[in-house]
Parts: C-alpha cells; structure tokens; sequence
C-alpha cells in the first residue's frame, strides 16, 4: 500500500489546481458527513461556500441544515463553544505540541553531552568545566538519576537471585 505525501497546508497558486481541489475535497467532504450521519445517527449538516462562483452548497437539504442550526443556536453557550475548532486553535495546539517536543528534544540533548564529559572524565579527561555551576549541576544530576537506575536494578537483581534460591531450596 503506498502512502500519499503529506499536502502541505497553503493556499493552491495555481488557480485550475484549487479549483480541483476544492471539487474533489468537498466531495470527499459531504462523503464523510453522510458516513458520520448515518453510522454514528448524529446530525451534521454543511454550508460551502464556493468561492468560484458565490454560490452555497449546502448538504443534505436547507430544511435540515437549518433544523440543525437551530438546535444548535438554542445549547447554551458553554456546550456551543466546547468542541469548536478554527485554525488559529489547531495552530495553537500544533506550536504547542512542536514546542514540547523540541523542550524534550533539548532535555535528552543535554543529558548526553553531560554523559559525554563524565565519560570524558573517567577516561581521564580535562577538568576545563570545574567552575561552571550549571555543568556541574546538571551532572550532579545525570549522575545522580543513573545512580537511581543502577539501585533499581541492584534491587530486582537482589529479588530475581532470592526468588532462585527459594526455588532450588525447596
């Protein structure tokens, strides 16, 4: 099974190319509302408006399009604005999901180049870092969670050999 290349979302320059576009996804679009409509029983409807021609498209029928408007103008408005969605707040959510990653990206960055100089070390290495607090710090700290690991995993090995000579004491 291939994979499509991820579109990336700008507008089209080439205006035949969004007026494909536009064709095609609004069909796929109304697709995906009748799907939902129908397997999940919800009410969705759709306005369009297409830019091509100022003209509305509207699915499955005005009458239930503004039935369901309707219903949804009388929910209050804290059940109204729950789950909507616009681009500034994808937007958001995606800088902020890129902004946690890259945090986390620079963590584990750090914690090896930390690794890398007290590897240095014990081979023998430069001292040139002994009076930079943060380095000093964030070694405290990497050595400190390593030492953590290895008394976890002294603790398991203590378990595992106890467990074996309770079995082979039997």
């Amino acid at each position: 099974m291939t994979r499509r290349n991820k579109v990336k979302l700008e507008l089209f320059q080439n205006m035949s190319e969004r007026k494909v576009s536009f064709r095609k996804r609004k069909t796929g679009l109304m697709k995906k509302l009748s799907e939902l409509s129908t397997l999940c029983d919800v009410d969705a409807c759709a306005i369009i408006l297409n830019p091509f021609n100022s003209s509305f498209d509207v699915w499955p029928s005005p009458p239930w399009v503004q039935s369901v408007l309707t219903k949804f103008r009388h929910m209050p408005e804290v059940e109204e604005t729950k789950h909507m969605y616009n681009l500034e707040t994808i937007t958001q959510e995606r800088i902020q999901k890129t902004r946690e990653q890259v945090r986390k990206l620079r963590m584990e960055n750090r914690r090896i180049e930390i690794e890398q100089i007290i590897n240095q070390c014990m081979l023998g290495g430069s001292l040139d870092f002994k009076n930079d607090l943060n380095l000093l710090n964030d070694m405290d700290l990497v050595l400190s969670q390593n030492i953590q690991e290895l008394n976890i995993r002294i603790k398991a090995l203590k378990g595992e050999n106890s467990h074996e000579n309770t079995l082979m004491g039997s």
